[in-house]
């Protein structure tokens, strides 16, 4: 008879996958802070996406626990398991560590360039329209 794990075995488990795999040794408060920041980015990101009703733009995600990842060079945090793709090609977003900004995202272009993905009060910023939109900063 197979017995149903509890949520503490869960959680064991949870913990080792995730401490397997996020790149980082979190420590409270500060990562709840910068991992929710990061998380109502994303959600926003998905929010604009639809108010904008941009066809050709999504963020895709392989349906597991998203997985927050940091770039051990600069500090920087990602949801590695979630990407913006627009027109097919991929968008890389990031949050700098520690950022005291509301809505602290970016994007990053193949050209190296960083655009803010956010004005301060969480609407799309002129570049990031233009680039989801297919104007002069367009990729894809």
């Amino acid at each position: 008879m197979n017995s149903i794990p509890t949520i503490r075995d869960l959680m064991t488990v949870m913990e080792a996958t995730l401490t397997e795999n996020v790149g980082y040794r979190r420590e409270i408060p500060r990562d709840l802070f910068n991992e929710a920041n990061l998380l109502k980015c994303y959600g926003k990101v998905y929010l604009e996406i639809e108010r904008l009703g941009l066809q050709d733009v999504k963020l895709d995600h392989d349906g597991q626990p998203f997985m927050v990842a940091q770039d051990q060079s600069s500090g920087d945090l990602t949801i590695s398991n979630v990407r913006l793709m627009i027109r097919g090609q991929q968008c890389p977003l990031f949050r700098p560590l520690n950022s005291r900004h509301a809505w602290p995202l970016y994007a990053a272009m193949p050209d190296g360039e960083e655009i803010e993905v956010f004005t301060g009060s969480g609407s799309f910023t002129p570049e990031m329209q233009s680039l989801l939109t297919g104007g002069s900063d367009a990729i894809g």
